[in-house]
């Protein structure tokens, strides 16, 4: 639930992925929400159903204002691509929907990413999934998938919010759907899963919220219409956390921007680091200045859990994380360690 995530959301406003509004308001620099409101296209957005779950939304107010704070470092390479393709910049707001603006947010379904793509899927979308690299957590990487598989939506249905609801539901049973309701093509009078109901009336909510935010007593976050992080690309494997280092840019940083990382000393597979851009230019003069090479991959091995096994202790027994364990593993955060299950550790050790 959108709320659910809202909350998640708000708990981490404060942590070194939010960068500084004061500076932002403080600039002379357009607003991105004055970009988003420019380049809305959909139509109907506002409904007697729309306008119930804004004004619930405004009732929340600091947790909307939280979440889109959340998504400064971004916001402005989901629009640019989004305007790219010519389509209209709702469906840049659609990851408030799917994660909350978190790249780290992950379901009970396993999806993981801004766009929330699951395991099963993730593959016909071209983005790989290797012990190395999670492209579906990787914000740049995901963005342009999901807006490939949006722009396919559109052209098969003619219609994005359609797009939007396959997006959701699946382009076979929406398919099914509008055939069982001869002809009915209106998203608003077609009878939708209860999940996809309610994703596509989130969409029209949020980008009633970000044109009309006095109205719902809301205050969008200052933002400014230009990028706040910068893609570092890497050319060829690296070892991205002594580089890191000799550039003074700290491992949580690179982190927490970019989640779709593995081994931070070897960057196979992996074609950009996303940072703020201050810290972008450091580590790109650096690694002009010097060779990085990779290290040595790790060794993998097999830890069988035990009764009373907890992940703080598997974690600290073997010096790795325990968000590592996590992705290594596909484990979300109500996962259960049953006694008996094998886990995946990469350990130097």
């Amino acid at each position: 639930m959108l709320y659910e995530t809202l909350r998640k959301v708000a708990a981490a406003a404060c942590c070194a992925l939010c960068l500084s509004a004061t500076a932002q308001a403080a600039s002379d620099t357009p607003s991105i929400w004055t970009h988003i409101v420019a380049g809305m296209q959909l139509d109907q957005r506002e409904t007697p159903e729309t306008v119930a779950r804004a004004r619930a939304y405004a009732r929340r107010a600091d947790l909307v204002e939280a979440m889109l704070a959340r998504s400064e470092p971004f916001l402005w390479h989901i629009v640019e691509a989004t305007e790219r393709r010519r389509m209209p910049l709702e469906l840049a707001l659609l990851p408030a929907v799917e994660s909350g603006f978190d790249p780290h947010a992950r379901s009970q379904r396993q999806a993981a990413g801004l766009w929330q793509f699951v395991p099963a899927t993730s593959a016909i979308f071209g983005l790989q999934t290797t012990r190395d690299y999670d492209a579906r957590r990787d914000p740049v990487a995901s963005t342009r998938a999901a807006l490939g598989h949006l722009s396919d939506m559109y052209e098969y249905f003619g219609d994005w919010w359609l797009a939007v609801a396959a997006y959701n539901v699946g382009l076979g049973n929406l398919s099914n759907i509008l055939k069982a309701q001869h002809g009915v093509t209106s998203i608003w009078a077609l009878k939708l899963p209860k999940e996809t109901h309610d994703h596509v009336r989130r969409l029209a909510a949020i980008s009633l919220l970000i044109e009309q935010p006095q109205r719902f007593g809301i205050t969008l976050p200052a933002i400014a219409d230009a990028p706040a992080t910068a893609i570092v690309p890497l050319r060829s494997a690296i070892d991205l956390s002594a580089a890191a280092e000799a550039a003074g840019v700290s491992d949580s940083l690179i982190r927490q921007l970019n989640p779709g990382l593995g081994d931070l000393r070897n960057t196979t597979g992996k074609k950009g680091v996303m940072l703020p851009t201050a810290e972008a230019e450091r580590l790109l003069a650096t690694l002009k200045s010097r060779r990085f090479t990779p290290s040595a991959r790790p060794q993998v091995v097999v830890h069988v859990i035990q009764p009373g096994d907890s992940l703080w202790q598997i974690a600290s027994h073997y010096r790795v994380s325990i968000d590592d364990l996590r992705r290594w593993n596909d484990l979300a955060e109500s996962s259960v360690l049953r006694p008996g299950r094998r886990l995946s550790v990469q350990t130097s050790l």
